[in-house]
């Protein structure tokens, strides 16, 4: 039997397995997760028989669709969200800021948006998040820049899909000529005055988690218009070496063929002929995800719209839900440009019970919740630790609020309608227990 006809047979199984396992029921409302189809499936196959590991031909075609799609000039894939916040800051570094310079960011967030600043000698200064729509407040920035000439860039995460100020942030920073970049791990989806979110800013960053709007697995990427920032991005993620080109990509399927372009910077001391695919030009790192991954994600791009759909149904279900029970929670209304990550939820002050409380009757039900990733991160060990790498301006009462008070629940496409109705039963009977 020839190679290709086994081929054809196994992606023949794969389909029916495929639909099988797609029937299996999970005793559980989950939080997120992955949702696969077909197509998804027989990309990875068609990857594993092209026998190419490392970036290929699904690397190029998944960071040519990413940039389109984000009205972007480039796009980068990295194996994770994290990793594109690292490479993100490590190239701003290289081009735009020098030691203690400082990048300010918000309190209550995720560590991997804060760390790389810390990790290429830059100083995060923390302010509060807004409880109006849990992002940056233009007049906290705006205050903090005219107060600190140190302030150079703003590194902030959309949380949880929802929309930041953006056209008032970008109108200060540019007032104090300050450079913004948006980590877009939560909010891959939301538009803008009808732009996609990820579209504004120097530079944006994604994660690509199991856990997130659509996935690779473990995964991230990187877009901007930026050639100076893109370039040097990608070098640092292929471990330093000059690479400006995506279409080294295409020796997958023409192994023979030399990068189309290369550099020899004078600023060395190597031979003349050295081998110009093992100069290093950046102290970088090896940020590459699989082809594999990247087959996975070039199909999860043409699903957006479809998750996209189910996550705000299922959002507005519990938002008019919840906005008929007793005030004891604050919620957060979505428009048609928010694709919501989850359903987040307050807990006011002066209620009867506590976060705990909740979660504990959600376990008992079978139903996951989560907090805001770290609440207020000044409060953990890894900042409280080291105090003097970083700095912060003003009150974080509302950070502290999240920490202490907030919960979340699942709305992604992996929620079915039927796991809506359980969290609304199981939360009537939450509430019968402490009213």
């Amino acid at each position: 039997m020839k190679k290709e006809d086994i081929e054809k047979q196994i992606k023949i199984l794969m389909a029916q397995w495929v639909s099988k396992n797609n029937d299996d029921k999970i005793d559980k409302v989950r939080y997120a997760g992955p949702v696969f189809g077909e197509g998804e499936y027989e990309n990875m196959l068609d990857a594993i028989f092209n026998d190419w590991w490392s970036g290929g031909k699904y690397t190029l075609e998944a960071e040519t669709k990413l940039a389109e799609i984000s009205e972007r000039n480039h796009g980068l894939l990295t194996n994770s969200g994290s990793a594109s916040n690292l490479l993100l800051m490590s190239a701003a570094k290289e081009l735009y800021f020098k030691d203690g310079d400082k990048i300010l960011t918000l309190s209550c967030g995720f560590p991997t948006t804060v760390n790389p600043i810390i990790q290429n000698g830059l100083i995060p200064v923390f302010v509060d998040i807004s409880l109006d729509d849990l992002n940056l407040d233009p007049d906290i920035l705006d205050k903090a820049l005219s107060e600190d000439s140190k302030i150079k860039g703003v590194f902030v995460a959309h949380t949880l899909g929802f929309k930041s100020k953006i056209d008032e942030l970008l109108d200060i920073a540019r007032k104090h000529d300050v450079l913004v970049f948006f980590d877009n791990c939560d909010s891959y989806g939301t538009k803008y005055k009808g732009r996609p979110i990820q579209s504004y800013g120097k530079g944006a960053t994604y994660s690509f988690y199991v856990a997130h709007h659509i996935t690779m697995g473990e995964g991230g990427g990187i877009t901007t218009n930026d050639t100076d920032l893109h370039t040097t991005m990608r070098g640092m993620r292929n471990w330093g070496k000059y690479c400006a080109s995506p279409k080294c990509c295409i020796r997958a399927e023409h192994p023979d063929c030399f990068c189309p372009t290369v550099k020899l910077t004078k600023d060395c001391e190597l031979p003349n002929d050295y081998m110009v695919n093992y100069q290093f030009e950046w102290l970088g790192y090896n940020l590459k995800p699989l082809d594999l991954q990247a087959a996975i994600l070039s199909k999860q791009l043409d699903r957006i719209g479809e998750f996209d759909i189910i996550r705000k149904e299922n959002y507005r279900e519990l938002y008019s839900y919840f906005s008929h029970l007793p005030i004891i929670f604050k919620i957060w209304e979505i428009d048609d440009e928010i694709s919501p990550f989850s359903f987040p939820m307050l807990i006011r002050e002066g209620v009867k019970f506590n976060r705990k409380h909740l979660v504990d009757h959600m376990k008992r039900n079978k139903i996951e919740t989560r907090v805001l990733f770290g609440g207020n991160l000044m409060k953990h060990p890894a900042y409280v630790n080291k105090k003097d790498k970083w700095e912060s301006i003003g009150t974080h009462a509302n950070a502290d609020n999240i920490m202490n008070n907030f919960i979340m629940f699942g709305v992604s496409q992996v929620v079915s309608k039927e796991d809506i109705e359980k969290i609304k039963s199981s939360m009537d009977d939450f509430i019968k227990q402490w009213t």
